[in-house]
């Protein structure tokens, strides 16, 4: 019997054992899809390889149901890195591999409920004995019938699963099993291929002076405007997509069909890729030459490029260096030696920015990955990848997973940013898979930023990774000087509003030279929160332990957690008063007081309320470029990665809204926030000016990013993390609980604790809380955690695998548990 191991799409940690689907003779390649029962279901399960028989076994094998994919959906040198991810972050190895496929490719199972000829009676009369009937079964008696969708939630609630089954039982419905097929499909489109001996006409035409030549005397004058439209927007092509035709000309698809018949020309339908860009990316030219420093990094680069060995780089270059630059020489070295490249950036925002770069250089070769497309863009995308039609991938985290062969080059820009790590689901950080994933592959990998993390930082003292440094700009221009005024001290002569007198003179100096400026203000919205003024309540979420934010031109207060929104015309909950304003600072009301204060000013705002799509995210970055704005508010979109050479101001309007974070990591933070958007300034030849606007001038890291003094923030950082143990001189993991019932979740997370302290002699670990985590209650769930802590790596992991091992006697029904392994949020 020919057996294979199969990873479900559940969570189970381990993966099962399948017979061959019957009837199927030739092997089945690793990394395709199967369906494969699983209980009294039907899930996606994920073929590893083969399986060896146990003889001793006793269990039943049951075959695969069916086979979904013709050919496979990732390589098979994927597998050992889907194991380690799987192994290391303590999460079901089906359950990896389907986070690291597109979405939409999940086959499973399920119910659905058509009520029965006589049940129609029957259900309106026991609707009447219901108090309050829910709204499915409304749909249920209006319909006739349930969705999958709906039977699913039904199926979740114990009370509600047993009514069903006991309509079942009565006849009034029936429940019958489907198989949900995934949404996604492969593309397809009419293509128009010219025939005899009509390219032979085509070659005269572009041949000569472009005008149509005589065709066949016979042909309608509805096929020969077609035939016309083809010659004039082919480009010298025998073929064109039929939508291009039918655009242009309505009556071509009627003539069309006709020309097909007399064989003039052949419709044949073929696969087609969805445009993942919507319109072609700016260009940007290759520099004459390089900078003395890129030259330096690229001689150390080269080499491990071409040798092709796994060796660890962290480039720690100022911004406007020149790393992008570095970036695409090291790209092109490896794709002539036939090799593959992998750029990964810490968000959207950013990918749309450096693709440009690597399309201006790369064309039709670059592939891209991330969130922001569409399902089916990213399915083509991911299938280019695999049918090796694109060599240059560059994405937001999830794309360490691309299906490339032969990667030869591994790219982390801003490799400092916290927005690698996923914080739900699988937890994994984007750039310590990178670094894996060129380790697996035997490859350089280059760790880029102006402001590294502490701990790559200390990776290169180590011996761990080689620094690689770029000092200057690479046009010559100095960094920017830069101001701090001090909020607490600094007398306003407009104390209404968020600018001080320093910040407004330097708004009005910089329109007056006809330069641009921006605003950084790290909260959107009009009013990060609304209180009362006669009782001091702050207006806060039903759902979530946080106060709602004012939108003003949604005209609605709004949770960030969870969407939970209220009309801002209310009354304070607490003391039933009219006197409910809002207050804090956001960048909807700097965008309003910008307008106030110079209302001759060409602004805009750049943060997630203004830039919903791709789009419209970049109809501003090109309104910027071609100097349509005056002024550019953002939030940390705006903060790096933008080049805009008639940027010289840079104001911060409020920099001490990290300081006061419960996290280790917080002045980190802080300080990478204010260097990276500090350098946006001055990046062509007028000299940059930067006004940092805080309640804490003293705080060491805004006194570091005044200085532009990297070296000195590391240094303070590591001898505070030395001190305490904390990373890189130790691990941890954060282990998260959840619920509905606040006392329960206490009470799980006190026994969790107490579990693994009397364990200490097999885990030896450091053992923190358990508390309620800041932010103590998202989405109607309450949060505890516990913070583990050791040296030992190995000490970490056992103590994880005891957790999860005892995790159905330590939670009860109703509290999730979950691990962070190397946590960045702590909230």
């Amino acid at each position: 019997m020919r057996l294979y191991e199969v990873a479900v799409a559940a969570p189970l940690y381990q993966s099962l054992s399948y017979a061959a689907p019957d009837g199927q003779e030739t092997a089945l390649p690793a990394g395709v899809r199967v369906l494969v029962p699983l209980g009294n279901r039907l899930v996606t399960g994920y073929l590893l390889g083969r399986a060896v028989e146990d003889p001793d076994s006793s269990f039943t094998i049951k075959p695969i149901a069916d086979v979904l994919d013709p050919d496979p959906l990732f390589p098979e040198h994927l597998i050992p890195f889907f194991r380690w991810i799987a192994e290391y972050y303590h999460h079901p190895l089906g359950e990896v591999v389907r986070t690291a496929l597109p979405g939409g490719l999940t086959v499973r199972s399920g119910r659905q409920a058509c009520l029965t000829s006589v049940g129609r009676e029957q259900l309106a009369s026991e609707l009447g004995k219901v108090k309050q009937p829910k709204a499915w079964m409304r749909q249920l008696l209006d319909k006739g019938k349930l969705s999958v969708a709906v039977m699913a939630g039904i199926w979740q609630k114990p009370a509600q699963q047993r009514l069903v089954k006991k309509w079942q039982k009565q006849g009034v419905l029936t429940i019958t099993d489907v198989v949900v097929e995934p949404g996604i499909r492969a593309k397809k489109i009419t293509m128009v291929r010219l025939n005899d001996p009509l390219p032979g006409l085509l070659a005269e035409y572009q041949a000569g002076s472009r005008q149509l030549p005589q065709f066949p005397d016979d042909l309608a004058k509805s096929e020969q405007k077609t035939l016309g439209v083809f010659f004039a927007h082919c480009q010298g092509r025998p073929v064109l997509p039929r939508p291009e035709l039918t655009r242009v000309y309505s009556g071509a698809g009627k003539a069309l069909r006709k020309l097909a018949e007399r064989g003039l020309v052949t419709l044949a339908e073929e696969r087609c890729y969805r445009d993942p860009f919507g319109c072609l990316p700016p260009f940007f030219p290759e520099p004459e030459c390089l900078s003395t420093e890129q030259q330096q990094v690229l001689a150390t680069l080269t080499p491990a490029v071409e040798e092709q060995q796994f060796a660890p780089f962290l480039l720690f270059g100022v911004t406007g260096c020149g790393k992008t630059e570095v970036y695409l020489q090291a790209a092109a070295q490896c794709l002539s030696l036939g090799k593959t490249v992998l750029v990964l950036v810490p968000e959207i925002a950013l990918a749309s920015q450096i693709e440009a770069h690597f399309y201006s250089r790369f064309g039709d070769t670059l592939a891209v990955l991330h969130s922001g497309l569409t399902v089916g863009e990213r399915f083509d995308q991911w299938q280019r990848i695999a049918g090796k039609k694109a060599s240059v991938v560059i994405g937001a985290r999830s794309a360490v997973f691309a299906p490339l062969d032969e990667l030869g080059l591994v790219i982390v820009d801003e490799e400092h940013e916290p927005s690698y790590k996923q914080d739900d689901g699988l937890r994994y950080n984007g750039r310590d898979l990178a670094v894996l994933r060129a380790k697996f592959a035997e490859c350089p990998v280059l760790l880029g930023s102006a402001t590294p993390s502490v701990t790559s930082y200390y990776h290169t003292t180590t011996g761990k990774y080689q620094l690689l440094t770029m000092r200057k700009r690479v046009t010559g221009q100095a960094m920017p000087g830069v101001e701090v005024v001090d909020l607490s001290s600094e007398k306003k002569s407009r104390p209404d509003l968020f600018f001080s007198d320093q910040l407004i003179a330097a708004l009005h100096d910089t329109m007056d030279k006809r330069q641009q400026s921006l605003l950084f203000v790290n909260r959107r919205g009009y009013a990060s929160f609304m209180l009362c003024r006669d009782c001091g309540h702050v207006v806060g979420c039903r759902h979530c332990q946080v106060s709602l934010t004012h939108h003003r031109q949604k005209n609605l207060l709004i949770c960030h957690y969870c969407g939970y929104s209220l009309t801002p015309d209310i009354l304070c909950p607490e003391c039933r008063s009219r006197s409910v304003v809002g207050l804090g600072v956001g960048s909807e009301r700097i965008e309003a007081e910008v307008k106030e204060l110079i209302p001759h000013a060409r602004v805009a705002r750049l943060d997630s309320d203004t830039t919903r799509d791709r789009k419209k995210y970049m109809a501003i970055l090109k309104q910027v470029r071609n100097h349509d704005i005056d002024i550019l508010i953002g939030t940390q979109m705006v903060a790096k990665g933008l080049h805009f050479p008639k940027m010289t101001l840079v104001g911060i309007v409020w920099a001490d809204s990290g300081l006061g974070m419960p996290d280790y990591k917080a002045s980190e933070r802080v300080f990478q926030q204010l260097a990276q958007v500090t350098g946006r300034a001055g990046r062509g030849e007028h000299a940059g000016r930067v006004i940092i606007q805080t309640h804490q001038p003293g705080h060491y890291a805004i006194e570091f990013a005044r200085c532009h003094d990297y070296e000195q923030l590391y240094a303070q950082e590591i001898s505070q993390r030395s001190s305490l143990g904390y990373p890189p001189f130790s691990r941890l993991v954060n282990v998260r609980f959840s619920g509905e019932n606040e006392e329960r979740v206490a009470q799980i997370a006190r026994n969790t604790a107490r579990f693994l302290r009397d364990s200490q002699t097999v885990c030896h670990v450091d053992v923190l809380g358990p508390a309620p985590a800041p932010l103590a209650r998202i989405k109607k769930r309450y949060r505890w955690q516990l913070l583990l802590k050791t040296s030992k790596v190995n000490n970490l992991h056992q103590a994880c695998e005891l957790l999860l091992a005892r995790k159905n006697e330590l939670c009860r029904p109703g509290v999730r548990m979950g691990l962070d392994v190397d946590p960045e949020n702590m909230m």
